[in-house]
């Protein structure tokens, strides 16, 4: 405490008066501030960095659909959240993620880019133009058809035209194109069926086999084999009831055959005479 002294004249009387002046000691608040409520102070904006890299040269970068360079490349600055970022180069499958951009951190990105898949395709022509082509029983047009994005593995084709037997066939489709070449007017002929040829006395077991070179009859017996050319044939005819086959030659002489399937039968003696009316239209 400093004590000051001054000497005070008034009306003849001299006197002291001695002032006291008060030590500093911490300051309190007053009343009327003690109840106010501190002001906030402002952060700045959370932001975080993203930094993308991949082996390709040259691949251009998009961060929220706006192209920030090539890579290697860092982007600073980014809100918390995420980012949709793409990778591109030309030749090259683009690769593209959802970034989570983390404040205060760098998020790493390793875009790789590969070779695109070769496009997967199906081209069906035929020799009789305007054939109808379904795939797994979907139809996909008139040859000549070509179709795009066929999935890999084993397929049924089927394709047909009027006045033709209809082409079937399982295939199998891989990456990259095929092509089948349907041909409707080569004459295809490969049957064959089990008989008992009968004889005046008895029977022999064989079979009948049926191609575009003739008809031959396969047997145990050797003097019962024949064979003889398609255009050789007279008559092929079948008993349905009977379940019988009966063959005439040009010529005159005749074969009796019986099956255990009239069916087998009645089939195996279309497919020959539709290959004997299309070699004699021929």
């Amino acid at each position: 405490m400093v004590v000051v002294t001054l000497a005070v004249a008034a009306a003849g009387v001299g006197y002291w008066v001695v002032l006291r002046t008060p030590a500093r000691g911490p300051v309190r608040p007053s009343p009327a501030s003690a109840g106010a409520k501190p002001i906030p102070r402002v952060e700045p904006a959370e932001t975080g960095s993203l930094e993308v890299t991949t082996d390709a040269q040259a691949a251009r970068v998009f961060v929220d659909g706006r192209s920030v360079g090539v890579a290697p490349q860092r982007v600073d600055g980014l809100a918390a959240g995420g980012h949709p970022v793409r990778v591109e180069k030309e030749g090259l499958t683009a690769y593209q993620l959802e970034a989570h951009v983390i404040p205060g951190q760098v998020t790493r990105v390793r875009a790789r880019l590969v070779a695109p898949i070769p496009a997967r395709s199906l081209r069906v022509t035929s020799d009789v133009p305007g054939a109808s082509v379904f795939l797994d029983r979907r139809f996909l047009g008139k040859t000549p058809v070509e179709i795009e994005g066929v999935e890999p593995g084993p397929h049924r084709l089927n394709v047909s035209v009027e006045g033709y037997e209809m082409h079937a066939e399982t295939l199998e489709v891989g990456e990259g194109a095929r092509e089948v070449v349907v041909r409707f007017k080569e004459i295809k002929l490969d049957e064959s069926v089990a008989v008992a040829h009968k004889h005046g006395l008895g029977s022999c077991q064989g079979r009948l086999v049926a191609a575009v070179q003739g008809l031959r009859y396969e047997t145990a017996k050797a003097d019962d084999a024949f064979s003889v050319p398609l255009e050789g044939i007279e008559e092929l005819s079948v008993d349905y009831l009977k379940s019988s086959l009966r063959l005439r030659l040009r010529g005159g002489r005749s074969y009796n055959f019986s099956g255990q399937s009239a069916d087998a039968l009645l089939g195996f003696q279309k497919k020959v005479e539709a290959a004997r009316q299309r070699l004699a239209a021929g």
